[in-house]
């Protein structure tokens, strides 16, 4: 499947462009003027991934 939508397929079709994101990585929008960029960012980590990383923790490590 591919990663770059039309972005009239794009708004028909908007839960499957995120689904892909979040599954498959970014997903490009094509528009007349230019491309979006659709990017899955988890929020939230589980805590033994969060203190296996190295280095010190940072406040955009803790989600609220």
């Amino acid at each position: 499947m591919t990663n770059t939508w039309q972005r009239d397929e794009a708004e028909a079709r908007i839960r499957d462009v995120l689904n892909a994101a979040k599954a498959r990585g970014p997903q490009k929008v094509v528009d007349p003027d230019g491309i979006y960029s659709i990017v899955f960012a988890q929020r939230k980590q589980s805590l033994e991934k969060l203190l296996s990383k190295p280095g010190r923790l940072h406040d955009d490590d803790i989600g609220t």
